[in-house]
């Protein structure tokens, strides 16, 4: 399980009732090519918090089987003097067109500690079907099969953009905003709640203008489930997440922005430059 880049991704119980959900986006407008964001990941250990491993997301232009497209990267490891306790080595590539980040295409590489991953979905949005390519440690062999879905839908990585462009003012604190994830070759109804606008103080003590909200957690070896998940994203029209923090069996993890490059909307401004 992925203690790191996971902590990005809406992910949500899997006791969640299953209802037809789904928001699509009219435009996408919260980031453009060029885009990159750093994270500095810290996990609890007992009394002590250590930098446990980074995480990276870029935005770059591509062309999809005729479509003008986004190529979505995010990419997490482990910091190499914690590679002898539990190696981890991340690679999430997704294809989604420019106007209205509908997916094409998703690829997940995973590899951390004994445990891998490679998943590839092929969106047909028209069909509304998903050429799945599924493995898992411990599967024989790639599963192959389709995957229908009824409404909008996100792999985890397009997910992470999608809700940088929704608008929260149009939202009343403690709503749940809904959507549908497709994760391991199963589309799941889950949801996000708002938690309202906060003032965040960082590391550093800069203070950022938020906004707040949380996610329900799978249960698993990781995480107990319930909604022990808090994003905070920036409170103006880049929406870039600043701090997740994720309560896990064994502590807590937690990330922090570390660096940005090509925002569309200019440099996010704290409230004590």
């Amino acid at each position: 399980m992925n203690k790191y880049l996971i902590l990005f991704f809406l992910i949500v119980s899997l006791k969640t009732a299953h209802q037809a959900f789904g928001q699509c986006l009219d435009q996408s407008t919260a980031y453009q090519a060029g885009e990159e964001l750093w994270y500095d990941v810290k996990y609890n250990w007992g009394m002590i918090w250590v930098d446990a491993g980074e995480v990276m997301f870029a935005v770059e232009d591509a062309k999809w089987e005729g479509y003008d497209a986004h190529w979505f990267k995010g990419y997490g490891r482990s910091m190499p003097k914690w590679d002898w306790v539990y190696k981890v080595r991340d690679t999430f590539d997704a294809i989604g067109t420019q106007k209205q980040l509908k997916p094409l295409f998703f690829h997940r590489n995973t590899k951390e500690g004994s445990y891998k991953v490679n998943n590839k979905y092929w969106f047909d949005t028209d069909k509304k079907n998903i050429k799945a390519e599924v493995y898992n440690s411990g599967e024989e062999e790639t599963i192959q099969k389709n995957v229908p879905f009824d409404d909008c839908i996100w792999d985890v990585l397009s997910a992470i953009y999608y809700a940088r462009n929704l608008d929260f003012s149009d939202f009343k604190k403690d709503q749940k905003i809904p959507f549908n994830l497709i994760v391991n070759g199963k589309v799941y109804n889950l949801f996000v709640r708002y938690l309202g606008k906060e003032k965040l103080e960082m590391p550093d003590e800069t203070v950022y203008k938020t906004i707040k909200f949380s996610a329900l957690l799978v249960e698993g070896t990781i995480f107990d489930g319930g909604e022990d998940m808090t994003v905070w994203v920036s409170d103006d029209k880049n929406k870039i997440p600043i701090k997740v923090q994720a309560k896990i069996q064994v502590g807590w993890v937690k990330a922090f922005l570390k660096s940005t490059k090509g925002l569309k909307y200019g440099d996010i401004t704290p409230l004590n430059p």
